[in-house]
């Protein structure tokens, strides 16, 4: 009998039970799973609902600005509401001007897609649908070559309230990918209207393109 204790003792300390469970070790185990799966769920949905928070306010994390003496600003939370400076609407207006009209046999597919993204949306789907009846994007990629933009003047024509209206004189040079040495270069008077939106993601300079043209100076 003292044997009997001592081995009931043994196997106590040893497994933790007197008698062996069907399947409870498989039930422990699910437990467990559930838990873990709980846990999990909890902290995607916390992660989903932080990244959609962060997706929705109405800031934008760090804005660098140059002042009127040359010094970096940084400026930190900065409201999407605040007002475009000049600045800002000539950065603008040269980058959608090169995307635009900057002709480059390898990278027009880029380049367009920025200078679309920068229009409004009626005037975006317009020229969209311009480009893809002449069969633009082709011909440019067939054409092998690169342009080259050198900005001699911006004036300022009109500005209202929600509307801003330049005139950019620029030369573009066209260049042959094949041989270098075969170039076009003309003098260009482009006008552009801008209008002043609300900053967001998709406009981030509370800028949107509403009309451009452009009109050859003279040139080869």
């Amino acid at each position: 009998m003292s044997n009997l204790f001592n081995y009931k003792d043994e196997y106590k300390k040893r497994n933790g039970r007197l008698f062996y469970e069907i399947w409870g070790d498989l039930e422990a185990q699910n437990t467990t799973l559930k838990i873990i799966i709980v846990l999990m769920s909890l902290i995607t949905l916390t992660s989903l609902l932080t990244a959609f928070y962060t997706y929705k306010a109405d800031r934008i994390p760090v804005v660098i600005r140059v002042n009127s003496v040359g010094n970096a600003q940084v400026l930190r939370n900065l409201p999407f509401n605040n007002k475009t400076g000049m600045g800002e609407i000539v950065y603008f207006s040269k980058s959608f001007i090169r995307e635009f009209t900057g002709f480059n046999s390898i990278m027009i597919k880029t380049e367009l897609s920025r200078a679309l993204n920068k229009m409004s949306e009626a005037y975006g789907k317009k020229t969209l649908r311009a480009v893809i009846r002449s069969r633009f994007v082709q011909k440019m990629e067939k054409a092998d070559i690169t342009s080259k933009i050198k900005f001699k003047k911006i004036k300022l024509i009109k500005q209202t309230v929600n509307h801003d209206e330049l005139k950019l004189y620029v030369i573009r040079t066209v260049i042959s990918n094949s041989d270098t040495s075969v170039k076009n270069e003309a003098a260009y008077e482009d006008k552009l209207i801008l209008k002043r939106v609300k900053r967001s993601v998709q406009y981030p300079f509370g800028l949107e393109v509403v009309y451009f043209s452009s009109l050859k100076l003279g040139g080869a």
